[in-house]
């Protein structure tokens, strides 16, 4: 639900009861002054808020989000991203967050409920392709403990294209993913990895997938 144009998120604010405030998604002048240059350049341009803005995030909003003494620390910025994210995603009929989180914690029944049955999966770095099974093993047995958080997600026609940045204890990957979305199933995920070259050989012993060349 989106609470404000700025990213604040009016449940927490203390002045909300106070000033009797709606909020300024709900009102047409802010009780702190004439106007809000940030609401109005929003919706100036079309936007329920920031974070559908091509110029997101601005020098204003940055401005405002950091300021010395009315400012959140850029809390309000992370708000407006996550709420484009989850628009974008929801365009596509797939919670990214909680597609990417089942990813991380490795959840093979989860996983398995986002893509169609015979969706094919391409780990371009390392020249392997998977069916969902063969995927969801290699996936759900990698080593380590993982933790990670989706960066940014786009939408282009029928795909969702979404960076995500996971971190183990002796490893870090910048993750570009392009996912094909089929009657709101993953029809086909194409993912390009940072810092892998070649697929390790506890999954070579595996022998999963197959190459895509």
């Amino acid at each position: 639900m989106i609470e404000s144009r700025c990213g604040i998120l009016c449940g927490e604010c203390t002045y909300r009861e106070e000033m009797n405030c709606a909020g300024c998604v709900a009102i047409h002048k802010p009780f702190w002054g004439e106007s809000c240059p940030v609401k109005d350049c929003c919706e100036g341009r079309g936007h329920e808020h920031c974070g559908q803005c091509s110029n997101f995030p601005c020098e204003q909003l940055n401005e405002f989000s950091y300021h010395e003494e009315q400012g959140d620390n850029g809390k309000r910025i992370e708000t407006c991203r996550l709420w484009n994210m989850k628009e974008k995603a929801q365009s596509g009929g797939i919670d990214i967050d909680k597609f990417i989180q089942s990813v991380i914690t490795q959840d093979a029944n989860a996983l398995k409920s986002y893509f169609t049955p015979d969706a094919i999966i391409c780990w371009h770095d390392s020249n392997e392709q998977f069916s969902v099974d063969e995927y969801i093993r290699a996936n759900c047995e990698y080593p380590g403990e993982w933790s990670g958080k989706v960066q940014r997600v786009e939408k282009s026609g029928d795909t969702i294209i979404i960076v995500t940045k996971i971190c183990s204890d002796e490893s870090s990957h910048l993750i570009t993913a392009f996912a094909k979305i089929t009657s709101g199933k993953i029809s086909r995920l194409d993912e390009y990895y940072s810092n892998i070259n070649e697929a390790p050989q506890w999954r070579v012993k595996m022998n999963i997938g197959k190459p895509i060349n």
